[in-house]
């Protein structure tokens, strides 16, 4: 019997990457996925070649930098499935460059995206999983949220963020059945991190520094999300799961320079 059987699942940012990968998880395992971006035309062609597979997918067009539009996600799909589930922030943003030439611009466009997002979708969703006295969150922080490389300053604060409001939500909710987890990827073979990859030098560095000596997939990440999402973590809540084949272990700068 599929795990999550006829469960709600609002994934955020679901329609490419680590998003895409997590609401195909879903689905194969009978959840009814919810691919809430920006993009209307990349929601709504990904739900389109789920239902083509079998699986039971809509998109609703959502920007979750802006309150009005998560409270109006949050308000179709209760009225329409009458409940949430699961909920997978995945959505999240990134300028690089130096700390010092920042603007506020890009600033503002970083925190509106992964932390002022994450918050209000955490907070509109879990009013409903409170009412419901049931359901569990899981947000995409980062390997940065550990550790940080430098031209990222913004999206590491960010990422921290998140994994201290996962924390806090997880301690809060906890008396209501609503467990609150996060999952940090290192560099996952996305289209983002592909761009990166293309680079000699930065691939030589990231496979010298990972212990298993390569980077994840984005498969990969959306299993340790479906084991959150599922009854099998039901003791599970303000954890944060790294999946960074081995980075964050403590593998020595020496020890990174020798395998290069």
């Amino acid at each position: 019997m599929a795990e999550l059987k006829d469960k709600i699942a609002i994934v955020a940012g679901g329609s490419k990457g680590i998003g895409q990968a997590i609401v195909h998880r879903l689905c194969e395992e009978g959840a009814i996925c919810v691919v809430a971006n920006r993009h209307a035309q990349e929601g709504s062609e990904l739900a389109r070649q789920l239902s083509q597979e079998g699986y039971q997918a809509i998109a609703i067009p959502t920007d979750i930098a802006k309150l009005h539009e998560v409270r109006k996600l949050v308000d179709e799909v209760v009225d329409h499935f009458g409940r949430i589930d699961i909920l997978v922030n995945s959505a999240g943003v990134n300028v690089r460059k130096p700390a010092i030439e920042y603007s506020e611009e890009e600033w503002n466009f970083i925190v509106d995206v992964n932390l002022k997002g994450t918050f209000f979708t955490c907070l509109e969703v879990g009013k409903k999983m409170i009412a419901q006295r049931e359901g569990a969150i899981v947000n995409i922080a980062s390997l940065q949220s550990e550790e940080v490389l430098s031209g990222r300053a913004v999206y590491a604060a960010t990422k921290g963020g998140v994994r201290q409001l996962t924390k806090v939500f997880a301690v809060e909710w906890a008396k209501y059945n609503v467990r609150v987890n996060a999952v940090s990827p290192a560099f996952i073979k996305t289209p983002m991190v592909e761009a990166i990859l293309s680079h000699p030098l930065w691939e030589q560095l990231i496979v010298a520094r990972t212990p298993m000596g390569r980077p994840g997939t984005p498969r990969e990440v959306a299993e340790v999300v479906l084991f959150l999402a599922s009854s099998r973590a039901s003791y599970i809540t303000g954890a944060n799961i790294l999946v960074d084949g081995g980075w964050t272990a403590g593998m020595s700068v020496d020890e990174t320079i020798l395998r290069l």
